[in-house]
């Protein structure tokens, strides 16, 4: 089957909010990564603080990533995933990461955790991390992207060329009190030009949030948060331009199915997929900002 009969199946299958079938989205995959790589920029390890567990779970989403094309991950801890852990709890987060790393480094790209309110040790945390071959930084929620405790963190990863990922929703209830909304990672944008940013969360954060990043050509957003949903791709594409889309998925949480059919069912060319789906994650871990 060639290509273009692919896309019109997988857009067929979003477009009736079904999973498109695990053949023709692994073939959509692989079709396009003959422009770059596929590259899943947001996954975590899980909640575990062991490590054979993380393995155990680590594997199964490499099981699913292979099986549907996709080449490399991008694997952040969450440490215990409180609000606010401790620089204990975020090193030894950051060490399992490193583990599954050596475990897979053909696979798995690591991005450092920290927390932004322990700011001499989120410092001392990235540089130990980046000596040791991560390749970009995760914030969470322990303050807002806002917040100036951010800025030697924004600061220090525009020095050392690596994107950060941050987290942000708008959500209707339940919203953390330290959570960022959309409006809260543009400010950090705007203080930092020079830092790549990767805003988390393209269905969670949504037009008001595409509204809220457009302007500042450093803050990319990633494709996870939620089911598929028409549309919300090629407006992301629409509203900021090819380059500063990035496909996530935020496994485990999410299945490679959905968030696959997210690209490859939207109306887009095969090319804008591709740095989509790769070409600009390769583009961030690389520390180029910009086309």
């Amino acid at each position: 089957m060639k290509l273009q009969g692919r896309e019109e199946s997988a857009r067929a299958g979003a477009a009736r909010l079904r999973q498109p079938t695990a053949a023709g989205l692994r073939q959509a995959s692989e079709a396009t990564s003959r422009f770059h790589p596929v590259i899943d920029f947001h996954v975590h390890p899980g909640f575990s603080r062991s490590l054979e567990s993380q393995r155990e779970l680590i594997g199964r989403v490499l099981r699913e990533a292979r099986h549907y094309g996709v080449d490399r991950i991008c694997l952040s801890s969450v440490a215990n995933a409180s609000e606010s852990p401790t620089p204990e709890q975020v090193r030894e987060g950051n060490d399992s990461v490193l583990r599954l790393v050596s475990d897979y480094p053909e696979a798995i790209i690591g991005l450092c955790f920290v927390n932004p309110l322990h700011a001499d040790d989120a410092l001392r945390e990235i540089d130990r991390c980046f000596q040791a071959g991560m390749r970009g930084i995760k914030l969470l929620i322990a303050c807002p992207a806002s917040d100036e405790r951010v800025d030697p963190i924004a600061a220090r990863a525009a020095e050392l060329r690596l994107p950060i990922l941050q987290h942000a929703w708008y959500k209707r209830d339940d919203q953390k009190p330290n959570e960022s909304i959309p409006a809260n990672v543009a400010a950090l944008a705007a203080r930092h030009p020079k830092t790549m940013i990767v805003m988390a969360h393209l269905t969670g954060c949504g037009e008001r949030g595409l509204a809220d990043i457009a302007p500042y050509k450093n803050l990319s957003v990633d494709t996870s948060g939620g089911e598929p949903e028409a549309g919300v791709t090629e407006m992301a594409v629409r509203k900021l331009g090819p380059y500063r889309v990035v496909f996530g998925t935020d496994a485990h949480g999410r299945g490679y199915a959905a968030a696959l059919g997210k690209v490859l069912g939207a109306k887009l060319s095969p090319r804008v997929k591709a740095l989509i789906l790769g070409g600009n994650a390769a583009r961030l871990l690389s520390g180029r900002l910009g086309q």
